[in-house]
Parts: C-alpha cells; structure tokens; sequence
C-alpha cells in the first residue's frame, strides 16, 4: 500500500470515528452534514497538496480558470460569479498578478473598467493544475462507477441548493467536468 493509500485509510478511518462520536446505545450516528464536512475537509486539505507543485491555492485554481474561460471579463463581473467580495478579490487579483500570472488591462470602451486577462505563465500553470486537479479526481473517484459518481455529484448538489449554493453557475464548480 502506497503511502497516499494509507492517508487516504487515516483519513476515511478518522472520518468513520468522528461520526460515531456522541452516539447513544452504540449506534451509528449517521448525519449527512457531519460526514460531508468531513470528507470535505479531507478533499480540500488533500487538494491544497496536489496543487502545491505549482504553487496555487485552491482559490487561486479556481480564478485562474475563471479567467481563462471568460477572457476579458471585468474583475468585478468575475468576482460576482465566484462570490467573492470586492475587497478580496482585489487582493488576489493582486497577489496573481504580482505573480505574473493574471493581468488587468483597460477595457478601451470603458476607462474605469479593468479586464483580466491570463499570461502567458498564468495559462501555462492552470493547464498543469489542470492536469493534477484531474488526476486528483480519478484517485478520488477511483472506487466509483461513473453512473455513482454522477449519482454522488447530483446529490451533494440537491443538498447544496438547500443551502442557497448554485452549481454550475461558477467554473470553479465544473473544473473536472469540462475535461
């Protein structure tokens, strides 16, 4: 067993414990919101690494490919989409840039607004976080038929529109569908 199996073990074996906690009588405490939020964390500590090669954070993954898809949108138009908040999405449109990354430029029909746009290393790092990303979700899926991961997709996603979240809306959402 490779080493990223048996973290894969500590981490669903922690998962299993974490929901039996506070049960009564023995029996398993089986909470939908529990065990999401488990696996969740464990997916997104899990993707922070596989991004860590080419020194993105997940949120930065997930603007990169934004503004690929949508070259030229406003910085403001892209941080509605992504729900992110004016403030901070100047801070990371910052910090990318700075990077040499991302890039503004002023859109010729309107002065105040600033479009962005990716460099030529911003493309040429989204496409190997691409590929990580989609390898990332093969090992995850791994012991999945594609009609259960469809089937796991769809659910997670009902129970997240009961929470206001629109899937599909942003293309952080259908990073690894649209390979």
């Amino acid at each position: 067993m490779s080493e990223r199996e048996r973290e894969r073990e500590r981490e669903l074996e922690a998962s299993r414990d974490t929901t039996n906690e506070g049960t009564s009588g023995g029996q398993e405490f089986h909470a939908v919101g529990f065990v999401v939020s488990s696996v969740g964390y464990a997916v997104a500590r899990r993707f922070r690494e596989v991004l860590a090669p080419v020194q993105l954070e997940p949120r930065e993954f997930a603007l990169l490919r934004a503004a690929s898809t949508r070259e030229g949108c406003s910085q403001q138009t892209l941080a509605e989409r992504l729900r992110i908040p004016p403030s901070r999405m100047v801070a990371f449109v910052d910090a990318l840039e700075g990077r040499g990354l991302l890039e503004r430029r002023a859109d010729p029909d309107d002065r105040r607004r600033r479009a962005l746009y990716l460099t030529d290393t911003g493309r040429t790092t989204l496409e190997r976080a691409l590929v990580l990303a989609t390898e990332y979700e093969r090992q995850l899926c791994a012991g999945l038929s594609e009609a259960e991961r469809e089937t796991l997709i769809d659910l997670v996603q009902r129970v997240g529109a009961e929470l206001g979240l629109v899937f599909g809306e942003t293309p952080a959402h259908s990073a690894w569908r649209d390979q």
